[in-house]
């Protein structure tokens, strides 16, 4: 059955919220306007223009796509579902029509919810999150992480010029798998915080600026990494261009010229990969004197590469004469190794995107890999790239950038490292530091008694 216009239009009209709340979907409401699915908390939905976004899967819509990603038979072709969406709610008599007006109220900091007790969340963030005891001690003491009077952890968005607290991430500490699934604890975002800003360490005219989904992320990082005094390290709390937007005018505002890079340290999943890739042929120019801003991306455990993948490759280069780079970079540029997904920007589909098995996706692949092929020329790799994408050229010419990426950093040795196939995939920077502490805890024995505990 179609649908006229008019009715699909009266579907879309239905509040998410209630269409949620009636089929028994739990919610968390952040602010008279923003909700949060408790059982997918990075899906928030935004009242007053009736939409959902879905940070780790990288996409949203109104309330049709909704029902059609929730309340439909995913088994279904993406049409079917569509319609089978409209009609749910078009018939169902009890979901309003979404008349939510939202009125900005500026945020303003209780300093009262803050307990003087801050061992309840040094306790979470260094035995359950792996960062070191001195590391949450600094931050703590330069005010720009707290305990809530409920125990949880709380990230302060101070402003870097003012220091006055913008926001803040509320990160539970009691874990409750039950309640809140794999993570086991609840994570948001305090009512009314303002737009655009998030937790951020380091200088407002820093020389480099990071971008990490979220604070606990962001300090992972810098015990990973180390804290550069001429950085500033930014939490988006999810994929947000409008907060790359103001730290950025921000700190243009606040020195000369342009920095000298932004670095996007967001999550290695499909939404991440997508998110970064956005910015791949972006470049700003400062007129005044010419400098460029580099774009770099930098994503946790972006090197790995399972030992079965990579004897596929090896195999299939062999038979035909190919570098095994080359259909790493175009399975990694394409789904990012994962089975199943589209983890690029541009949407381009390859045999890896497209076929179930492995071996043969990569055979299909190397049987086109021109001969000679040196992986040095853009042109090479957009024409191989056309041949299963033809019409979309702009993304073609993206993806090609993406493969010739992954392509020089493993053939340079910068991001190459075969792992074992049941080794835990990083997918963020806590996931490392986690992994870090359990390791640290197996050897503790053995640590304890060369004098190597945690600082």
């Amino acid at each position: 059955m179609a649908y006229s216009q008019e009715e699909i239009d009266q579907a879309a009209a239905v509040d998410i919220v209630g269409l949620a709340q009636e089929h028994g979907m739990e919610l968390t409401n952040e602010t008279e306007r923003f909700y949060r699915l408790v059982k997918h908390d990075s899906l928030v939905i935004d009242r007053a223009k009736n939409y959902f976004h879905w940070n780790s899967q990288g996409f949203g819509g109104n309330s049709i796509k909704f029902a059609q990603t929730f309340l439909t038979d995913q088994s279904k072709p993406d049409s079917a579902r569509f319609k089978d969406a409209v009609a749910l709610l078009l018939n169902n008599k009890n979901l309003s029509t979404s008349e939510v007006t939202y009125q900005h109220t500026p945020y303003v900091f209780d300093s009262r919810k803050v307990s003087p007790d801050f061992s309840q969340a040094k306790k979470y963030l260094t035995e359950q999150r792996g960062l070191s005891p001195s590391l949450v001690d600094n931050l703590h003491n330069e005010g720009l992480i707290q305990q809530n009077k409920s125990g949880s952890v709380l990230f302060l968005w101070r402003d870097p010029a003012t220091q006055e607290v913008m926001g803040s991430s509320i990160q539970g500490t009691q874990i409750d798998h039950e309640r809140y699934g794999k993570r086991g604890t609840f994570k948001r975002i305090d009512k009314d915080s303002t737009t655009g800003y998030g937790f951020a360490v380091g200088p407002k005219d820093a020389d480099t600026l990071h971008f990490f989904e979220s604070s606990i992320d962001l300090v992972s990082y810098l015990q990973l990494k180390g804290r550069d005094p001429r950085a500033q390290y930014v939490s988006m709390e999810g994929l947000k261009n409008e907060v790359i937007s103001h730290y950025l005018a921000d700190n243009l505002n606040a020195r000369p010229t342009v920095p000298d890079k932004i670095v996007l340290n967001v999550d290695n999943d499909a939404a991440g990969q997508r998110f970064s890739d956005q910015y791949l042929l972006l470049s700003w120019i400062d007129r005044r004197n010419g400098k460029e801003l580099a774009i770099e991306r930098e994503l946790p455990g972006d090197e790995q590469i399972p030992l079965a993948q990579w004897r596929d490759y090896e195999q299939s280069a062999t038979k035909h004469g190919v570098n095994p780079y080359v259909l790493y970079a175009i399975d990694k540029a394409s789904r990012n190794l994962q089975p199943g997904t589209v983890a690029n920007g541009q949407k381009i589909h390859t045999p890896f995107t497209d076929q179930d098995n492995h071996r043969v996706a990569t055979e299909e692949v190397a049987t086109l890999v021109p001969p000679n092929f040196s992986g040095s020329s853009l042109s090479q790799w957009a024409e191989m790239t056309r041949t299963w994408n033809e019409g979309n050229e702009a993304g073609v010419q993206r993806f090609g950038l993406k493969c010739q990426h992954y392509y020089n950093q493993a053939t340079q040795g910068v991001a190459r490292k075969i792992v074992w196939d049941n080794e835990p995939r990083v997918k963020d920077w806590n996931d490392i530091t986690k992994n870090n502490l359990h390791r640290e805890m197996r050897f503790a024995p053995q640590m304890k008694q060369k004098g190597l505990e945690r600082e």
